[in-house]
């Protein structure tokens, strides 16, 4: 039997604490649930910052005969709606995103979404009763997909818990700056946050800061222990 072929396609590395790693992880697990790699195969390509470099990667996987191309960036839906009909035999998927490309008359694309807001709420949970001073840091990066979701649910959970908490937001505007999630990190913590939290690679920036700061950080996506 022919093992089934997955290639995936991601914006940062396999190691980012974050995003890419999240998905990377849980495909290893799957194939190793499987049965190994004569049953699940894996191929990847990180650090796809540039949606040129990503959309020739996702044609060159689904060229080869890979049987599912995940394209995980929502960067990524333009150049999948105009690959995908090239290769009606494979399987795409996309996200963050729900799209599928139905209206526009394409039937193998496959979206999905994580319901990133139900761990945030449980992380809320647990910063709120953590918290001495009332205060909790979130360092987002960009205000839209599964980053979004995870904080709102964050805030929700949090004010479920203690209504008289202050939970302070703030968007760097990138997924990857990890120097700018640092001072939003610092930020955070000069206006009295003792429980920090964020989304995103760029966190790898504000996880260092809070070790140093001894300031517990509420992880989401990956294990992300200081």
């Amino acid at each position: 039997m022919e093992p089934v072929r997955i290639a995936i396609v991601m914006p940062s590395t396999i190691t980012d604490l974050a995003w890419s790693q999240a998905i990377y992880d849980a495909l290893v697990r799957i194939q190793t649930e499987a049965g190994g790699p004569d049953v699940v195969e894996i191929a990847y390509s990180e650090s796809m910052f540039n949606v040129t470099d990503a959309a020739a990667a996702i044609r060159d996987y689904a060229a080869d005969g890979y049987d599912i191309v995940i394209a995980h960036g929502t960067q990524y839906g333009t150049s999948l709606f105009e690959i995908a009909p090239d290769f009606p035999d494979t399987s795409f998927a996309w996200g963050t995103a729900t799209d599928t490309g139905k209206e526009q008359g394409i039937d193998n694309i496959f979206a999905y979404e994580a319901r990133a807001e139900e761990g945030g709420f449980v992380n809320g949970v647990l910063a709120a009763n953590m918290s001495k001073s009332g205060v909790l840091g979130v360092v987002g990066p960009v205000e839209a997909g599964d980053a979004k979701l995870y904080i709102d649910g964050f805030v929700a959970g949090a004010k479920s818990a203690n209504p008289d908490i202050t939970v302070n937001v703030s968007y760097t505007g990138s997924f990857g700056d990890t120097a700018l999630a640092a001072e939003a990190a610092n930020t955070h913590i000069s206006a009295g946050a003792d429980v920090l939290t964020g989304s995103a690679q760029q966190v790898v920036g504000a996880i260092g800061v809070a070790k140093d700061a001894g300031i517990p950080w509420m992880g989401t996506q990956s294990d992300q222990s200081p």
